[in-house]
């Protein structure tokens, strides 16, 4: 967040510099409205551009075993452009290299989800994937696992509808 505010103040310094520079170039005195409405008009600029490519940048930068399940658009009521076209602010992924099938039982599987959102912390849920039963539970630091690393029972199940990104798993 502080990178992003201090780039953004940057990119308003770089801007007026340069209309600075080019009045000075052709031997006029720039007005005193010009200099720092074009610094907000560049931080305004850069902030729309920064906050439509995150994801695509982001993206691009993850490793290949790691696939995009599900994205996030949200809207926001003080960034009115949101409300035309709002950008993929958060995204949910899956390490296909952590995804473990129970040897005990081929129809779970043991899936590490990855959870990303602009500006925030990364998460890591880990889950029980129920391939057969349509179902899925957490696994979390308090569940009881056996020799393979699979849980020897899951507090609460959630059903998985046909469209749950989970499900890419079973596949």
């Amino acid at each position: 967040m502080y990178v992003f505010i201090i780039t953004t103040v940057v990119v308003g310094f770089a801007c007026a510099g340069v209309v600075m520079l080019l009045f000075r170039l052709w031997g006029r005195k720039a007005p005193k409205y010009v200099i720092p409405f074009v610094a907000a008009i560049g931080m305004f600029v850069y902030m729309i551009w920064d906050e439509y490519s995150w994801f695509d940048r982001y993206a691009s930068r993850l490793p290949g075993q790691i696939d995009i399940v599900q994205t996030f658009a949200d809207e926001n009521p003080f960034a009115p452009w949101t409300l035309i076209s709002a950008p993929v602010n958060r995204f949910t992924a899956i390490d296909r290299d952590k995804v473990v099938t129970n040897p005990a039982n081929p129809d779970q599987k043991r899936v590490t989800t990855l959870l990303l959102k602009k500006g925030g912390e990364t998460l890591a849920l880990t889950h029980l994937v129920d391939c057969i039963a349509g179902r899925r539970g957490y696994i979390t630091a308090q569940t009881e696992l056996d020799a393979d690393g699979f849980p020897t029972g899951i507090d609460e199940w959630f059903s998985m509808d046909d469209n749950d990104p989970l499900r890419s798993v079973c596949n």
